[in-house]
C-alpha cells in the first residue's frame, strides 16, 4: 500500500501554504498521497481526526482544518473508492489487511525472523528487505508526520540489513549482505554495529585487509567526528580479524522454557512479533504490567526455546546468581557451586564463565520482588557476555541502561471475550452463549480492565453462576474470584492475593497515595491528586508527583499521556482502584478525602461555567470532558449521602458544559436527582440554577406546565437574591423574561434584556429567543434582523454553541427564502462548530438539515452520505433515530427510490425515543407518509395521513411545523385538480 503512494507523481513545485495549494487540488496532491499514507501506517485502525490534522499541517493547521481534511478524504475516496477510506467515530479508517501495507509486512517478518532458525530467518529477512523500493514515505516527506515514521522505519531496515549479514555468516554464506552492509555504512558510517557485521563477513570470504580497513576507517571517524573511542563490539570484532582463522559464531540450541501450552493462546497477535523484534535489536527487553496481564505467557509464546529463570520463589537477591546459574548450566553447575564457595560475588562469576560467548536469550519471570538485585546482575552479565539477550518480566522496570520496555496492556474487547469464552468451556462443556450472555462478557471483561488472569478467575465461575450473575457480582469482586488454578503461583490463585503481592512491596507513602487516589474516578492530574492526595498524615504535595512516578513504575497507576498539550492523567484500573478504596474505608480517612474531592470538582466546574460563553470554550470544556468522571462520582457520592448544598452546586456548575456538548439528557438526569433532595442549607443561586435547567428539559419534552411552575419557582429564589440585574448568573437573568413571553405572550421583558443587558452573551441570547417567538409569527425577514444580530453577538465573544444555533436559524430562513448555497454554507459551518464541541446531540439535527438541503437540490448521495454520518453518531436526543428514519425516507422519496422510503418509514415508532412522540413529530412523519403516497401510483391514499398531520400541527402551536404540514397539502391539493385550494394553502405555508 506504501508503494502505491510512493508510485503517485511528486508535487512539483515547492512546500505549500498550509490553506493548500496547487499540488493540494489535484487527485494526486502531496497531502492527499500523505493522508494516505499516514492511514496505511494503522490499516484497519481508527484515526483521529486531530492526529491526521497534526500529520498533514503540524502546527501551523488551516482555518476549517476540519473542512480541509474532509476534502482531502472525499478526494482520496475519488481515488480509491468509498469502501476503502471509511468515516468513524471522531476519524477515518483505511479498510486493508496490515499484510497489504509494505511497512507492517516489513515488520511483521523482522519480528518473525528474530527466533526462526538461521536458515528460515535469511528466507524472512531477504522477504523483508525486498519490500524495500527506495526510501520510505519519500514522496511525502515534506508533510509533519513523515519523517518521524520514515526514520523509524530506516533504523528497521538497517538492523534487518545487519542481521541478514550476521545469519548469512551464521549458514556459511557470508557473501551474501556484503553489497546491503556496504550501502548501509556509506550511509551511515558511524554505524558501528554495521561496521562490525560487514568486517566479520569480509574477514570469512578471505578479505581481511579490506575487514581492517573497515574498522580503521569507522573507528577514526568516531574519534573525529564524536571525540569518541570505538566501542567494545568494534575492538572484539578487530581482535577476531587479526587472527589466522575466521572466528565465525555458531547457534546452539538453548533449553526450552516449558513444554507445550496446555491452555489456548488468546490475543497479543501484535506483542509476539513486536517483542521479537525488540530483542532483534536490543539485547534487555523488560515486559512491564500489572499482576496478571499475562507477561509471562506472552513471554513463553514469544521465545518457547529460551532459558527460563523463575524468579517467584526467590526470597532475597542473594539467592539470584544461583538460580540463574542453575537455569543456564543445569542443577549439578549449582550443587558444585554451594559445595565449593556459597559466596555470591564467585557464582557471579561462575555464571558469568558459563554464558561467555554462547548465544543464549534468557528469560527472567517476576522480578519485580527482588528487583534491585535482577538489575545489578543483569547489567553486569550483559556487560560481560557479547552475546546474551535479557527478556525480563516484571511490575516495574529494571531501569539498567539499555532496556527497552514493552508495556503489556489490556487485551483487546474481543480477544478479552474470546478468553472468557475458551476458559468458560473448559470448566462448563457445552457452554454456548447467547447474545444477553456476550453482552454480560463483554461488560465483565471492561470491568476486569480486559486483563486475563481476572478474567480467567471470572470465567471459573461459571460453574456455578451465569454470565450476567457474575457481572451483577463484581462489586465484590475480591470475595467472587478466588478459584485459581491449584498450580499456579499463590499469588495467582485469587484476585485479592494477585493485588495484594503489589501492594506488599509498597513502601508506606505509596501505600497512603494509592489508597486516596481511590476517591478519584477517571483518574487525576497530577495537580489535582497533589492538592487532595497530600497532608493529613501523608506526604507534602510537592512529594506527591515523584510517588505518583513510583506508582507508574510499579503498574500500580498508569500514566495517560493527552492530546493537544493536556497534563497527563494518571488512573488505576478498576481492580486496583477498587482495592484502593477498600484500603482507604479501612483507614478512616474516607471522610476527610471525599470532602477534600468535593471541594477539588466544585472549583473546577465553578471556576469554567463562566469560561464556557466565551472565547476559551474549547480548552475549558476539554478539562471538563477529562474530569467527567469525578464531576459525576462526585455528584453520585453527594446525592447519596444527602449533602444538598454540595449537590446543587455541582449542577450549577457543570450542567451549561451538559448542554453545550449535547449532554442534554445527562444534565436533566442530575439536576432531577438533585432537585428531589431537602434543600436545607442550598444556596438559592444555585437551586435556581437547577430548576432552570429542568424547566430547558421540560420545555424540550413539550410538558409547557410543568415548564411554567418549575419558571415560577425559580424567579421566586432570583428574588430573595440582593443583587442588580448585572450581576445575576446570565441564565437567571432571563428566568422572568422567557417565562413572561412563553407563558404569557408579552416579550417586553425579552426585549429590554436583548437592548439593554451589559454582557453581550445575554444580549445575543435574547435576541435569539426574540427570533422564535417571531418564528410562530411568520415574520420572517424580522426573525432574520433578530438572528443576524445574534450572530454577530456570538463571533464577537466567540460562543461556538450560540453561533451553532443562530447559523441553523439563518440556513432555515436562507431555505425559506430560497438561497439553497447560503442555506449549505450556515449549515456546515454549524455542523464545524458542533464537531468542535463533541455536540453529538445538535450534530445530528444539523446533519439531517443539510441532508435535506442537499436532497432537494437532486444530490442524493451527498444526502445519504450525511444521513449516514448522523446515524454513526445519534443517540437518544432531541432529534434521535426515529426521525432520522422519517428523513432518510424523504430523501429516498426525492431520489425515486419508493420502496427504500416504505422501508425507513415502516415500523417507526416515535416513542422509543425516549418517549418523546411530541406533536411537532407526529406531525412531520404522517406529512412523509403523505408525500410517500402522492409519488405512488395511488396518490388519493394521502388524505388520511395529511387528516392527522393537521391534527397534530393544531395541538403543536408549531409554525414552522404547521407550514409543512400546509405544503404537503398544497401539493394533495393540486394533484385533486383545485389548483385556487393549493395557492391558498402556499400563501398560508
Amino acid at each position: 500500500m506504501l508503494g502505491t503512494v510512493a508510485a503517485w507523481p511528486a508535487a512539483p513545485n515547492g512546500a505549500l501554504p498550509n490553506g493548500g495549494g496547487p499540488d493540494d487540488l489535484a487527485p494526486n496532491g502531496l497531502r492527499v498521497r500523505g493522508l494516505l499514507a499516514r492511514l496505511a501506517l494503522d490499516p484497519g485502525r481508527p484515526v483521529t481526526a486531530d492526529t491526521l490534522v497534526d500529520a498533514l499541517w503540524g502546527d501551523e493547521p488551516p482555518d476549517g482544518a476540519g473542512n480541509a481534511l474532509q476534502s482531502l478524504v472525499s478526494r482520496l475516496r475519488r481515488a480509491l473508492g468509498p469502501d476503502l477510506v471509511t468515516t468513524v467515530g471522531g476519524g477515518y479508517l483505511l479498510r486493508v489487511p496490515p499484510d497489504d501495507v509494505d511497512a507492517l509486512r516489513f515488520t511483521r517478518l523482522t519480528g518473525f525472523s528474530a527466533t526462526a532458525d538461521p536458515q528460515a530467518a535469511r528466507g524472512l529477512l531477504t522477504e523483508a528487505l525486498g519490500l524495500w523500493r527506495g526510501p520510505a514515505l519519500a514522496d511525502v516527506r515534506r508533510l509533519p508526520f513523515a519523517d518521524a515514521a520514515a526514520e523509524r522505519l530506516a533504523e528497521q531496515r538497517a538492523v534487518a540489513v545487519e542481521r541478514l549479514a550476521a545469519v548469512s555468516l551464521d549458514i556459511g554464506s557470508p557473501g551474501d549482505g556484503l553489497d546491503a552492509l556496504t550501502s548501509l555504512l556509506a550511509e551511515q558510517p558511524l554505524r558501528e554495529s554495521a561496521a562490525a557485521v560487514l568486517a566479520r563477513s569480509l574477514h570469512a570470504v578471505g578479505r581481511q585487509a579490506d575487514a581492517l580497513a573497515v574498522l580503521d576507517r569507522t573507528g577514526a571517524r568516531l574519534v573525529e567526528e564524536l571525540g569518541v573511542d570505538p566501542g567494545p563490539e568494534l575492538r572484539r570484532t578487530r581482535i577476531d580479524v587479526l587472527r589466522t582463522q575466521p572466528s565465525l559464531p555458531t547457534a546452539k540450541p538453548a533449553r526450552p522454557a516449558a513444554g507445550g501450552a496446555l491452555t489456548s493462546f488468546v490475543g497479543r497477535r501484535e506483542d509476539v512479533p513486536r517483542v521479537r523484534e525488540l530483542l532483534g535489536s536490543a539485547r534487555l527487553v523488560t515486559l512491564i504490567g500489572p499482576g496478571g496481564a499475562g507477561k509471562t505467557r506472552l513471554a513463553r509464546e514469544a521465545f518457547g526455546d529460551a532459558v527460563l529463570a523463575e524468579l517467584a520463589p526467590l526470597t532475597g537477591g542473594d539467592q539470584l546468581p544461583a538460580t540463574l546459574l542453575g537455569a543456564v548450566g543445569g542443577p549439578e553447575m549449582v550443587v558444585r557451586t554451594q559445595d565449593e564457595n556459597r559466596d555470591t560475588a564467585t557464582t557471579t562469576e561462575r555464571l558469568v564463565a558459563t554464558l561467555g560467548s554462547r548465544d543464549v536469550l534468557l528469560i527472567l519471570d517476576n522480578c519485580e520482588h527482588v528487583i534491585d538485585a535482577v538489575a545489578t546482575l543483569a547489567e553486569t552479565l550483559l556487560a560481560a557476555c557479547p552475546r546474551l539477550r535479557v527478556l525480563a518480566t516484571s511490575r516495574e522496570p529494571l531501569a539498567v541502561p539499555g532496556e527497552v520496555l514493552h508495556p503489556v496492556s489490556a487485551l483487546a474487547v474481543a480477544d478479552a471475550v474470546r478468553l472468557f469464552t475458551d476458559r468458560a468451556v473448559a470448566v462448563a462443556p457445552g457452554f454456548t452463549p447467547d447474545a444477553d450472555a456476550v453482552a454480560a462478557i463483554a461488560e465483565i471483561c471492561r470491568r476486569l480492565d480486559g486483563q486475563p488472569l481476572p478474567i480467567e478467575l471470572a470465567a471459573a465461575r461459571l460453574r456455578t453462576l451465569t454470565p450476567r450473575e457474575i457481572l451483577t457480582r463484581l462489586d465484590d469482586r475480591f470475595r467472587l474470584l478466588t478459584t485459581g488454578a491449584r498450580t499456579a503461583l499463590p499469588r495467582h490463585q485469587t484476585l485479592r492475593a494477585v493485588v495484594d503481592w503489589s501492594w506488599d512491596l509498597l513502601g508506606e507513602s505509596e501505600r497512603i497515595v494509592t489508597r486516596r487516589l481511590a476517591v478519584f474516578a477517571g483518574g487525576a492530574t497530577a495537580e489535582a491528586a497533589e492538592r487532595v492526595c497530600s497532608g493529613a498524615g501523608g506526604p507534602a504535595s510537592e512529594e506527591v508527583f515523584e510517588i505518583l512516578a513510583s506508582l507508574v513504575d510499579k503498574s500500580l497507576v498508569v500514566a495517560a499521556p493527552q492530546p493537544d498539550g493536556a497534563p497527563t492523567r494518571y488512573r488505576m484500573l478498576e481492580t486496583i482502584r477498587e482495592y484502593a478504596g477498600e484500603r482507604l474505608g479501612a483507614s478512616g480517612e474516607r471522610d476527610a478525602l471525599v470532602a477534600a474531592h468535593a471541594a477539588w470538582v466544585l472549583d473546577l466546574v465553578e471556576a469554567a461555567e463562566p469560561e464556557l460563553r466565551g472565547a476559551d470554550q474549547l480548552p475549558w470544556l476539554a478539562r471538563l470532558r477529562a474530569e467527567a468522571g469525578n464531576v459525576t462520582g462526585a455528584l453520585r457520592r453527594a446525592v447519596a449521602e444527602g449533602d444538598a448544598p454540595v449537590a446543587y452546586r455541582l449542577v450549577a456548575g457543570a450542567s451549561w458544559s451538559w448542554v453545550i456538548s449535547g449532554l442534554v439528557l445527562e444534565a436533566t438526569h442530575w439536576a432531577r436527582e438533585v432537585a428531589a433532595l431537602p434543600a436545607d442549607g442550598v444556596p438559592p443561586g444555585a437551586r435556581a440554577l437547577t430548576l432552570a435547567y429542568l424547566a430547558i428539559s421540560s420545555i424540550g419534552e413539550g410538558d409547557v406546565a410543568g415548564a411554567t411552575r418549575l419558571l415560577d419557582e425559580a424567579t421566586a429564589l432570583v428574588h430573595v437574591l440582593a443583587v442588580g440585574p448585572d450581576e445575576l448568573h446570565p441564565l437567571l437573568r432571563l428566568l422572568e423574561p422567557v417565562s413572561t413571553a412563553f407563558v404569557k405572550q408579552d416579550v417586553s421583558l425579552v426585549e429590554r434584556v436583548a437592548e439593554e443587558a451589559r454582557d453581550p452573551w445575554l444580549r445575543a441570547t435574547a435576541l435569539e429567543i426574540r427570533s422564535m417567538i417571531l418564528e410562530n409569527d411568520g415574520q420572517i425577514e424580522r426573525q432574520r434582523e433578530l438572528v443576524r444580530a445574534a450572530h454577530a453577538l456570538y463571533r464577537r465573544i466567540g460562543d461556538r454553541f450560540g453561533l451553532g444555533m443562530t447559523l441553523t436559524s439563518l440556513g432555515e430562513l436562507e431555505e425559506v427564502t430560497g438561497n439553497p448555497e447560503a442555506a449549505a454554507a450556515a449549515y456546515d459551518e454549524a455542523i464545524t462548530l458542533a464537531t468542535e464541541l463533541g455536540n453529538t446531540d445538535d450534530l445530528p439535527q444539523f446533519m439531517v438539515r443539510r441532508a435535506q438541503l442537499a436532497a432537494r437540490a437532486g444530490d442524493a448521495g451527498r444526502a445519504r452520505e450525511l444521513l449516514g454520518a448522523a446515524r454513526r453518531i445519534t443517540r437518544p436526543s432531541f432529534e434521535p433515530g426515529e426521525m432520522l428514519r422519517v428523513s432518510e425516507a424523504d430523501i429516498e422519496r426525492r431520489a425515486g427510490n419508493l420502496d427504500g422510503a416504505r422501508r425507513a418509514l415502516a415500523g417507526v415508532d416515535l416513542a422509543r425515543d425516549a418517549g418523546l412522540a411530541l406533536p411537532q413529530r407526529r406531525a412531520l412523519l404522517a406529512v412523509a407518509r403523505a408525500q410517500l403516497e402522492m409519488d405512488s401510483a395511488v396518490p388519493a391514499a394521502a388524505a388520511a395521513p395529511l387528516a392527522e398531520a393537521a391534527a397534530a400541527a393544531v395541538e403543536s402551536a408549531d409554525g414552522p411545523v404547521a407550514g409543512r404540514v400546509c405544503e404537503g397539502t398544497a401539493r394533495y391539493a393540486w394533484l385533486a385538480g383545485e389548483p385556487q385550494a393549493a395557492a391558498a394553502l402556499l400563501g398560508v405555508a
